[in-house]
C-alpha cells in the first residue's frame, strides 16, 4: 500500500528502499519493556529505510535518497551482546527505491533536487541514480563523514563523485528557505550538519526530521538516544524544541525511520496520532 499525505499543494509519498533490524543496544536509555510491541520475534526493532517523494509547486524532488544496494548480515557478536536467541538474518537490506519511485509514476530524470537531512549512507545511497538532480546537504557533516572516512567508505565515494559532478549545494547557515515552500532548520546532534526539511503550503506544514527521531518513545522520554548520535544532549535539546513547536502548531512529522504511522501529529496529551486520519 502506498503511503502518502497532502500538505496544501504538495503531495508527499513514502518510498521504501528496504529495512534494518536494530537491537535494543542501538537505543541507549530505552526501556523496551515500556513500549510493548516494538521488538519483533527476533528481539529487534525493524525500521524502514527509504526516502520521501515530494511533488508540488517547487517541482518534483526527494528528501533523502535511501541506502542504495545494500546487504549487511547481522553480526553474531551483536546478537550475543543483546542476548538474541533468534537473531534476524540481516542487519540491513535495501535496494527497492528505484522500483518504489517507478510505482509512484516518477522517472529518475524527473527528480530535480534532493534535500539530504544528513550524510549517513542510508540517506545518500541512491544519489548516483539521479545524476541530474541538485543535491542539497549540510556542510557541517563533510569533515566527519566524508573527509575523515576511509577512502573506500561508500558515503565518501558517493559524495566525492557528486562533488566532482558539480551537483552539490551546501545549505546556507541558519534557518532559511531554499525554494518556495521548503525551509531548512539546522538541528545538529545526530550528526554535526543534520537538518530538518520543513514543507509548508497555505496553513499546512510538515517536517522531515531525518534521524532526529529514532524511536516513538523519544516523544516523552528525553533520555532515549541513538547509538550514532555525535552529541546526545544537543540532539535531545533539538527534539524537545521541535516537539513543543510541532505540538503547538499542529505540524505533521515524517521521521525517516518511523512507520505505522509514517506521518504523525502530536496530540494535546503528548501521544502520537496518525496525521492521515486527523
Amino acid at each position: 500500500m502506498t503511503e502518502k499525505i497532502t500538505i496544501g499543494e504538495f503531495t508527499v509519498t513514502v518510498l521504501t528502499d528496504g529495512s534494518s533490524h536494530l537491537p535494543p543496544s542501538a537505543y541507549p536509555g530505552a526501556d523496551f519493556g515500556r513500549f510493548p510491541g516494538l521488538l519483533d520475534d527476533t528481539g529487534t526493532y525493524r525500521i524502514r529505510l527509504g526516502a520521501h517523494l515530494v511533488q508540488g509547486p517547487a517541482g518534483t524532488f526527494l528528501v533523502d535518497a535511501g541506502a542504495g544496494e545494500l546487504t549487511l548480515p547481522f553480526p553474531p557478536e551483536l546478537a550475543e551482546a543483546n542476548a538474541l536467541s533468534n537473531p534476524p538474518q540481516h542487519l540491513a537490506k535495501a535496494g527497492d527505491l528505484p522500483a518504489a519511485l517507478a510505482a509512484a509514476g516518477v522517472a529518475p530524470e524527473e527528480i530535480t533536487r534532493i534535500f539530504v537531512t544528513h550524510l549517513h549512507l542510508d540517506h545518500v545511497g541512491w544519489l548516483p541514480h539521479f545524476p541530474d538532480a541538485t543535491v542539497h546537504y549540510g556542510a557541517g557533516d563533510w569533515p566527519l563523514l566524508v573527509d575523515a572516512a576511509p577512502a573506500d567508505d561508500p558515503t565518501r565515494v558517493i559524495m566525492q563523485a557528486a562533488e566532482k559532478a558539480g551537483v552539490l549545494r551546501p545549505y546556507e547557515p541558519g534557518e532559511h528557505e531554499v525554494v518556495p515552500g521548503v525551509t531548512v532548520l539546522p538541528v545538529p546532534g545526530h550528526t554535526p550538519g543534520h537538518v530538518v526539511i520543513a514543507l509548508s503550503s497555505g496553513s499546512e506544514q510538515l517536517w522531515f526530521t531525518g534521524d532526529l527521531i529514532e524511536l516513538p518513545g523519544q516523544l516523552t522520554d528525553r533520555d532515549i538516544h541513538f547509538m550514532t548520535d555525535v552529541d546526545r544532549s544537543q540532539a535531545a535539546a533539538a527534539r524537545a524544541r521541535l516537539f513543543a513547536r510541532a505540538k503547538a502548531e499542529g505540524i505533521v512529522i515524517a521521521a525517516a525511520h518511523l512507520s505505522d504511522p509514517s506521518f504523525r501529529r502530536i496530540t494535546p496529551a503528548d501521544t502520537w496520532a496518525d496525521a492521515t486520519r486527523s
